[in-house]
């Protein structure tokens, strides 16, 4: 396509900043001294963006280790373009960290900012920057310039935005806006309804003190409303002399009964674990690597399921078994050689590797078993709420305990096998090699992954423990449904669970049933799920509704979440299934870590040499 004139980024939180690093770093190599013009569209802070705003509360915390955060691609990056080394979150701050490990929401976009303003500063000379605090609300196609000879035959780019700023012409346009807000379906009147989307501060000071809530998904965005709910309104944590949490209450707390499709929060991120508890972490992935998924998922007729998710369950089994054999030895009754030896030459073979497990762990929960973590209540059946409660919070403290205990070694194992295991997705995914089938296939099975390693900080854990035994969470169960229905004023059953009136949000869960939870307030802590139908981002919209970009389906229908692109290239394939190489799709992604070769910075760094026209 020859070098472009002027490129457009839409979004500069952590994806779009991390782009535009790679933008400036690869101009030197590839334009020398050519000019060029970088447009920058973003409403909120350059680098920080909308999630790591600097003027949100500090109750608010990252779920990554703040030494484990980076934003500059070091020198284990295997990509084109130069490195760039620098500091990581927790080498950058000068703010305490949460728990030991964890830096504020805020302060990481302090980070941010200052990756991007130095990034920026140190631009070549040859690069113009215009950063634009707007929204971009429609790309328009111009005529090609037949006057130019490079001119692209499709013709540039219109940016127009929402502030009123007069248009400006783009060659290349990078979507990079992470995760685009929903629409929050109608809502009868006299009922509110919070969410779904990230925790709001504002929204949730309109909630009176002592009302019941039903609240609705039990994930981190769960957990961000909780520290705004109780001591972001007066509540304290104090340690008892046997050193328990307890929570004591301002009385401006609301009640919540909350629950969600597995009914339990996101296990805790496994607090650090004694050095010597562990073997030194593997080089590198054994059965899961990306050339052993690769040669599997180019077989005629492949699918991730059959084919690439054995590898991804050999390998997470592996590290398990590795981290028990060497923290816990006396649970096992095999050597390590011996287990080690035979795993290898079963893993395809899910019943020898289960009778391989028995014959060497004697104790089941020593075992791996991926489908009881992720369905631990599974077939639940309380005899009352009292019951039901008394059930949760001695699964949560178990849950605790092997996360922070003397034995948190194979759970570390566990979830920093998930997080290699999931990179290995990513970059296949990406990289072209899963067509959108496999794709949708892969997403699924991994969801388990987001679920077990994707978790708070292990002091958030242990608060939410204690607001359980303090009354403020009552937890409804698994596969919770909730319905606007007329309140049921006389009607039997506990009255503390019930609200009188023309319409109440009623909640209940198979595991007890008959009990219902009324309130006239819906908490959706959860983020909405992708429905191009209902998105709040007006290009998106635009372009959708022109055909410009298509959304994925399903086998049923339902949206998937991603758009139609072309694979490796990212580019969005329209409804005439033309391919427009001159815009690119780069999706939301985690924070890399230092010194990985992370796919963040890989990928990063070919959709800037795509989009300045060096590969």
């Amino acid at each position: 396509m020859g070098p472009a004139r002027s490129l457009c980024v839409i979004g500069c939180g952590p994806r779009g900043a991390s782009i535009v690093e790679r933008i400036l770093a690869n101009v030197p190599a590839l334009y020398g001294e050519c000019l060029l013009d970088l447009h920058i569209v973003d409403p909120y802070p350059p680098g920080a963006g909308r999630t790591w705003r600097t003027d949100q509360p500090g109750l608010l915390w990252m779920n990554s280790a703040a030494e484990h955060v980076t934003m500059y691609p070091d020198e284990s990056v295997d990509c084109a373009g130069p490195p760039r080394p620098g500091p990581t979150t927790a080498g950058w701050l000068d703010a305490p960290l949460h728990d030991g490990a964890y830096a504020a929401r805020r302060d990481q976009g302090r980070y941010l900012r200052h990756f991007f303003e130095t990034v920026t500063r140190q631009r070549p000379a040859s690069v113009r920057l215009f950063v634009h605090r707007a929204r971009v609300i429609d790309l328009v196609r111009t005529a090609p310039d037949e006057a130019l000879p490079d001119a692209p035959p499709a013709g540039r780019q219109q940016v127009i935005l929402d502030s009123g700023e007069p248009p400006f012409l783009a060659d290349r346009v990078v979507f990079a806006q992470g995760h685009t807000e929903t629409l929050a379906a109608p809502t009868p009147p006299g009922l509110l309804r919070i969410g779904p989307g990230p925790a709001d501060p504002d929204a949730l000071d309109r909630i009176p003190p002592g009302a019941p809530v039903v609240v609705r998904g039990l994930g981190l965005v769960f957990i961000d409303c909780l520290a705004l709910l109780t001591e972001g309104r007066g509540g304290r944590f104090v340690r008892t002399p046997d050193g328990a949490l307890r929570y004591l209450p301002s009385g401006r707390e609301p009640r919540l009964y909350a629950g969600s499709r597995r009914g339990v929060p996101l296990p805790p991120k496994p607090a650090r674990p004694l050095s010597s508890a562990l073997p030194a972490p593997p080089a590198g992935l054994r059965f899961a690597t990306v050339d052993a998924c690769r040669a599997r998922l180019s077989r005629s007729g492949a699918s991730f399921a059959r084919d690439a998710w054995p590898l991804v369950l050999a390998e997470l089994g592996w590290c398990h078994y590795r981290a028990l054999f060497a923290g816990q030895p006396a649970r096992t009754r095999m050597t390590w050689q011996d287990f080690d030896a035979q795993y290898a030459l079963l893993i395809t073979d899910a019943d020898r590797l289960a009778k391989l497990a028995r014959e060497a762990v004697p104790d089941p929960a020593d075992r791996f078993d991926l489908d009881r973590l992720a369905a631990p209540l599974a077939g639940l059946r309380c005899a009352d709420t009292d019951d039901l409660q008394r059930q949760l919070r001695g699964h949560l403290a178990e849950v605790l305990h092997r996360r922070t205990g003397p034995a948190r070694g194979v759970e570390t194992a566990l979830v920093d096998a998930l997080q290699r295991v999931g990179a290995v997705i990513e970059e296949l995914w990406r990289a072209g090699d899963l067509d959108p089938a496999q794709v949708t296939e892969a997403l699924g099975h991994f969801a388990i992954g987001t679920y077990l390693s994707s978790g708070p900080p292990p002091l958030r854990a242990e608060q939410l423990l204690a607001l359980a035994e303090a009354g403020v969470v009552t937890f409804v169960g698994p596969d919770m449904r909730v319905e606007i229905t007329a309140g049921t004023e006389g009607a039997p059953g506990p009255a503390v669970f019930r609200a009188t009136g023309p319409a109440v949000f009623r909640a209940t869960g198979p595991a007890l049933p008959g009990t219902v939870h009324e309130a006239r307030v819906l908490l959706d802590a959860r983020l909405a799920p992708p429905d191009p139908d209902r998105t709040a981002d007006p290009l998106l919209h635009a372009l959708t509704s022109r055909g410009e970009l298509v959304p994925e389906r399903g086998a049923d229908g339902t949206p998937s979440g991603l758009l139609q692109l072309s694979g490796a290239g990212l580019h969005p394939v329209d409804a005439y299934g033309t391919e427009h190489q001159d815009r690119i799709i780069a999706g939301p992604a985690q924070f890399p870590r230092p010194g990985t070769n992370a796919v963040y910075f890989r990928q990063n760094d070919a959709i800037a040499r795509s989009l300045l026209g060096g590969d």
